[in-house]
């Protein structure tokens, strides 16, 4: 009975261990060469973090990455949350081209620890394996 509570435990663990990173698409290398990102956003109405894409551009740019609310860009960053302000349960970010998907992240903010700006900053350092 015992041995297979521990393998259940143990493949939580690793697959916990698994998610915290980045994951990087078949273009992963391409992260260093971004310099520029539209960060798509849903309508202000359905959306319920409506400052953190705010917080994600301000975030981008400590990276020297500048972006803008746009359509078509070569490298495009899509995001959703779970929650509203401090009390947001995760994060969910995608950046991709037109072609493939480059990197993606699924974070659990902890606002309480730092302020808000600095976890967003951190999530986005992750994002971009800029650790």
């Amino acid at each position: 009975m015992k041995l297979p509570l521990m393998l259940m435990l143990g493949s939580g663990i690793l697959l916990a261990g698994c998610q915290s990173g980045p994951s990087l698409g078949t273009g992963g290398t391409e992260l260093a060469d971004i310099r520029h990102v539209c960060i798509l956003t849903r309508p202000q109405a359905k959306d319920p973090n409506p400052e953190l894409k705010a917080e994600i551009a301000a975030a981008l740019n400590k990276y020297g990455i500048s972006s803008e609310t746009a359509d078509v860009c070569r490298y495009s960053l899509r995001y959703n949350t779970s929650g509203k302000g401090n009390g947001t349960n995760y994060i969910a970010l995608l950046i991709r081209t037109p072609e493939h998907s480059v990197a993606s992240l699924r974070a659990y903010p902890d606002f309480k620890a730092r302020g808000r700006q600095a976890e967003i900053d951190r999530i986005i350092g992750q994002l971009l394996n800029k650790k």
